[in-house]
């Protein structure tokens, strides 16, 4: 390996340790919501706080209902009238970006950061 290729493999490791650490911890400080939409509409929008306590939610649409379990910063499906329970499977979410889909009852759950405004072309 020549000089020139170290310095390169180092700044390629570099480059790639800090954006890791940008998309992990970069948006840990901005404040985030739950967007839950329900059927196509907004049905509710929820500040994700650090000392939220436990509630729980419960979303109807046309064709069926789930319930959240919200929790500090994080957001969960319990209880789902789908028949293959996959939003349940999918389990806790609590970064920027992530989303649980429930199909079967046109149900979507997604954390979105700051003053992020939802529309029909988010969705």
């Amino acid at each position: 390996m020549k000089p020139g290729d170290k310095i390169i493999l180092l700044l390629v490791v570099v480059s790639l340790v800090l954006g890791i650490g940008i998309r992990l911890y970069g948006n840990r400080n901005s404040s985030k919501y739950v967007v839950v939409m329900a059927d196509g509409k907004l049905y509710q929008k929820i500040p994700l706080l650090k000392d939220l306590k436990k509630s729980i939610i419960m979303v109807k649409s046309n064709e069926g209902y789930l319930y959240l379990e919200i929790e500090q910063d994080r957001v969960r499906v319990i209880d789902s009238t789908c028949p293959d329970k996959l939003c349940i499977k999918q389990g806790w979410i609590s970064n920027i970006g992530e989303t649980i889909v429930c199909l079967p009852n046109r149900i979507t759950i997604s954390i979105v950061g700051g003053n992020v405004s939802v529309d029909s072309i988010s969705y």
